[in-house]
């Protein structure tokens, strides 16, 4: 007698060394953990379980990862979408921060934890649980059952000045919440290590999240190094996102993102830099020859213009260094839905649009062939991602002894129709939605059946959310007083005569309490 029993799967994609994909496959599970997989008929007579899910018409995955991603992202959608990544960044830790409360928190984070288990992800990487709020965050995973690494966010450098700064009022609005100094960020990141890494039977990991290259300092660094050393626990930031964001940094430090975070021994396997759109050939050498992690984050690069699946972006060539990159899509308000299914279709097709292939189908551009076994944008959202989280041993793929994190496709939806074994893998990445998940597993408990949540109210959930919703975004001080957001140097170059007719329509600019320099 064992607990589950999953059989007669249409098609399994294991994502084992061999990549096998089977057909008529069944998995037996006992305890949260695969016992065994293999043909439907010698399975089903084996065993008998407590549980028995037909998935005959079902496509079954092992869970995704997503690599990159903001819990508490919801009450800002579609909120932050005319403005690039610095003055997004304002708002974002002003307005979406500064409307945070433990409860509407807690219920943003189920809110996003529910679209992502809908598209068939089981585990989610936050960078940037909410300071004196991490319970919020943490109970939400707890309670629906899935898998989560929750970077604490951390910044000590709150101020900005013309001198260290491209855009010298960036940064300036900081919830007062967010605002803690050296010793208070390494002191409550300990306690929150202490209180919440490996708790709710394992599925959550406590780490670090350094937010912002440009707003952490020396020391900081150096104590996150030692507090990752000391727990083994990993370490995340949102690194060389944009041009003008290494900038800040080269001014303040003189470096670049990735090298100063070097110089501070942040970077080794068990550090992931998210977006990475603006990096140079040294800080390439330094991921690959420290084993470092990245989260590609396609769907928010595309939406705000950070360059990291453009002609100029070097996913590409990180990748081909063997760099470890999984696929992450951050959060509502950089146009994303959670569906991680899409995420991995945008990066199967847009780095090849972007580099022009002069060979087909070119798998550095992590372009597919014609029944693919092993597409390497689902390898950065399964094992890749796996890796990354440091959780390698027990998810990522299925194979007997690991976790029993599934997610189970519904073949006879139209979108599907018609799927055989030489073209599934091919219809799910170009043709497929995370839409059609039907069944998610994690640790080998049914956390979706029937798209319907088993494991919470997912109709409660979701009527609070809207209602916080209703009352916090039409708050934005944006939409009352809308502005144009121009860099420093841009700014500076209005002040010429051929920017006089552009001034004159603008009525509302964010930089006209500055005199011109």
């Amino acid at each position: 007698m064992i607990d589950l029993l999953v059989k007669n799967a249409k098609f399994l994609m294991t994502m084992n060394p061999e990549r096998d994909i089977l057909s008529g496959a069944s998995i037996a599970v006992d305890q949260g953990k695969i016992l065994e997989i293999g043909k439907a008929e010698e399975i089903n007579a084996k065993y008998e379980a407590k549980r028995v899910i037909n998935a005959e018409n079902f496509f079954v995955t092992p869970g995704f990862i997503n690599s990159h991603v903001h819990l508490e992202s919801c009450y800002d959608k579609s909120m932050l979408d005319d403005v690039p990544v610095v003055p997004w960044c304002e708002r974002y830790f002003s307005f979406t921060y500064g409307a945070l409360t433990p409860e509407n928190y807690y219920h943003a984070v189920m809110t996003t934890l529910i679209k992502g288990i809908k598209s068939g992800t089981t585990t989610f990487m936050d960078f940037g649980t909410i300071q004196t709020m991490e319970d919020s965050a943490a109970e939400a995973v707890k309670d629906i059952g899935v898998r989560a690494v929750l970077g604490r966010d951390l910044m000590d450098i709150h101020g900005s000045s013309e001198s260290s700064y491209v855009s010298y009022d960036a940064f300036e609005d900081l919830c007062s919440r967010l605002q803690e100094d050296t010793d208070t960020c390494l002191e409550r990141s300990e306690a929150f290590i202490q209180k919440w890494d490996g708790k709710a039977d394992g599925r959550i990991k406590a780490w670090l999240d350094l937010q912002q290259v440009c707003n952490v300092s020396p020391r900081l660094c150096r104590g996150c190094r030692e507090l990752a050393d000391k727990y083994k626990i990993g370490l995340m930031t949102h690194a060389a996102v944009s041009l003008d964001m290494v900038e800040m940094t080269r001014k303040r430090f003189g470096l670049t993102d990735i090298v100063y975070l070097y110089e501070q021994g942040v970077l080794g396997p068990d550090f992931i830099a998210a977006h990475m759109g603006h990096v140079n050939g040294q800080e390439m050498r330094l991921m690959a020859e420290t084993n470092s992690n990245v989260a590609h984050v396609p769907g928010s690069s595309l939406h705000g213009v950070y360059s990291a699946t453009s002609h100029r972006g070097r996913i590409v060539e990180m990748h081909s260094m063997g760099v470890n990159i999984g696929i992450g899509n951050d959060e509502d308000s950089t146009g994303t839905c959670h569906d991680i299914v899409r995420d991995i279709w945008t990066v199967s097709v847009s780095h090849a649009e972007a580099r022009d292939p002069w060979i087909f189908p070119h798998r550095g551009y992590f372009m597919l062939a014609t029944n693919d076994p092993n597409p390497v944008a689902i390898e950065m959202a399964t094992v890749d991602g796996a890796k990354a989280a440091l959780w390698d041993k027990e998810i990522g793929s299925l194979e007997v002894g690991k976790q029993a994190d599934m997610a189970m496709y519904d073949l006879t939806k139209a979108i599907w129709i018609p799927t055989t074994r030489e073209n599934v893998i091919n219809n799910f990445v170009f043709n497929g939605t995370g839409q059609t998940c039907d069944t998610v597993l994690c640790a080998g408990q049914v956390i979706m059946e029937d798209r319907e949540i088993k494991t919470i109210n997912e109709r409660e959930i979701l009527a609070q959310a809207q209602k916080f919703g209703e009352e916090i975004i039409p708050t934005a001080p944006w939409l009352k007083d809308p502005e144009i957001w121009e860099l420093k140097w841009v700014k500076e170059e209005a002040s010429s005569k051929s920017y006089d007719s552009l001034r004159d329509v603008t009525k509302h600019r964010k930089y006209d309490k500055y005199p011109n320099k």
